[in-house]
């Protein structure tokens, strides 16, 4: 695989990361997973990045239907994250990081929540995770 195309994975990867970083989607993991700091938040957006287009879309448009995508405790794939990372600085390359000015840890986009609201603002999930 040539650098240009491990970079651009990295990327792409990142990018969704970035698009993924909605309050929305943090109360979503939160009720799924019981809590959720924001090193879990980045392992969850990773996990749903891994498990395709589908639960990204579904992550996107409306996190309260991620239910069915749930199939493991472990909401983790940051290692994934990493593979594009890794693989260029051992070729001595700049990191996909460097291509773009977002940052997939800032605050999230959209309204903070309340936990006493998470029944109500995701009731598909509060009902499979209760």
């Amino acid at each position: 695989i040539s650098n240009s195309d491990v970079s651009d994975f990295g990327l792409s990867f990142y990018e969704k990361l970035c698009d993924l970083n909605t309050w929305r989607l943090w109360a979503a993991g939160t009720v799924i997973a019981g809590w959720m700091d924001q090193e879990n938040f980045h392992a969850f957006r990773s996990w749903i990045i891994g498990k395709g287009r589908e639960a990204f879309e579904t992550a996107l448009r409306n996190p309260d239907d991620l239910g069915p995508f749930i199939d493991d405790a472990e909401l983790n794939n940051e290692p994934l994250e990493y593979v594009p990372v890794l693989l260029l600085i051992d070729r001595k390359q700049p990191g996909p990081r460097d291509r773009t000015s977002r940052d997939a840890d800032s605050e999230p986009t959209g309204v903070p929540f309340d936990e006493t609201d998470l029944p109500a603002m995701l009731p598909t999930l509060a009902a499979q995770f209760e």
